[in-house]
């Protein structure tokens, strides 16, 4: 989605502007020719679908702070981006002589402030559930994963959009990025900690330890298995930093254990909301934050969905969410890259 127009602002890192794009061949009910959506930190900003055709804030911060006029112009972006969707879902099935089933393209892309105030653009695309194109961050180059895909790759090269795409990684959306986080700074710099449980499983004469942490913002945390003080990352299982419906995130961390030997064992969380690493056992109470209230919460819904490995896109970097973290750690980041109607 081009065309968020922002002006100059302070922003410290870390801090992300991303947008989803999600175009299918055959739209049905509650699934449109194009969706897109736009998040600022992991926090739903803006929304355009081909079935109302406009573009609405989704954000109280963002609403009170853009006019109509800003809406109006996202509107347009989107309409010109779901035409040039449309063509280039037909000549992509043409290329992989497609027909009979429905196909799915998706984009993500934005750009990053880092904690040392640095920037970067990143972009990715993926096609019918996998990765197509992806720009190098460092680099600014694409690369491809088929014949199509750099059929694709050299028309992007070959025409005027690659330099406004460039422009747009690394200048505009960066200051688009900056003068929202002015705008939602309360609800962006706030800080959750995690509610902490840790359980255990027995089978086959092992024992199976869960350390799970969840409702926590920001999205950067650590959970890691120790076994007598010392850190055991080689034989810990992760999950994904997975977002929840409020805005607050979940992950888990999992280890093997000899029965006789689980107390040895301790789940360590670190966290920017937490002073200092905390540590837990299988049968201490592990309550840091919000209670039971992980209970209903449901990650991110029809959009997930349709970005998963099935559907496609897998950002980069919502992966395991372990190795060590210090106070206000890095974000995980993902590569992607920014909307140019003539770009893609």
């Amino acid at each position: 989605m081009a065309g968020f127009v922002g002006g100059r602002g302070g922003a410290c890192g870390p801090h992300s502007l991303r947008y989803f794009d999600v175009a299918v061949s055959e739209p049905r009910p509650g699934v449109p020719e194009l969706m897109i959506v736009g998040y600022v930190d992991g926090n739903l900003i803006a929304r355009y679908d081909s079935d109302t055709g406009r573009a609405v804030p989704r954000a109280d911060w963002m609403e009170k702070n853009l006019d109509e006029d800003h809406w109006d112009i996202l509107t347009k972006n989107g309409q010109r981006n779901q035409q040039m969707y449309r063509v280039k879902m037909d000549t992509v099935r043409g290329r992989y002589n497609q027909s009979g089933r429905g196909q799915t393209l998706q984009r993500v892309y934005g750009c990053d402030i880092l904690e040392d105030g640095s920037t970067r653009g990143v972009y990715q695309m993926a096609y019918d559930g996998q990765d197509f194109i992806a720009m190098d961050p460092d680099t600014m180059t694409f690369t491809a994963t088929d014949a199509v895909a750099r059929m694709s790759k050299r028309e992007c090269e070959a025409g005027t959009g690659f330099e406004q795409l460039k422009h747009f990684l690394g200048d505009t959306c960066v200051e688009w990025l900056r003068k929202y986080v002015s705008y939602g700074r309360a609800v962006l710099e706030r800080k959750e900690p995690p509610t902490v449980r840790v359980s255990g499983k027995e089978a086959d004469g092992l024992l199976t330890l869960y350390c799970r942490a969840y409702g926590f913002y920001p999205r950067p945390i650590a959970v890691s298995w120790l076994k007598g003080g010392e850190v055991r990352d080689q034989e810990t299982e992760r999950g994904s930093v997975a977002p929840n419906s409020d805005g607050t995130y979940y992950t888990w961390a999992s280890i093997e254990a000899r029965p006789e030997e689980k107390d040895e064992y301790r789940c360590r969380v670190e966290h920017a909301s937490l002073p200092e690493p905390r540590l837990f056992a299988w049968g201490e109470p592990g309550g840091l934050g919000h209670g039971e209230r992980w209970a209903g919460l449901v990650a991110l819904p029809l959009l997930m969905a349709l970005l998963s490995p099935r559907a496609g896109v897998q950002p980069v970097g919502h992966r395991a969410g372990g190795g060590r973290c210090r106070r206000g750690c890095h974000r995980h980041h993902h590569r992607i890259r920014p909307v140019e109607d003539q770009v893609g």
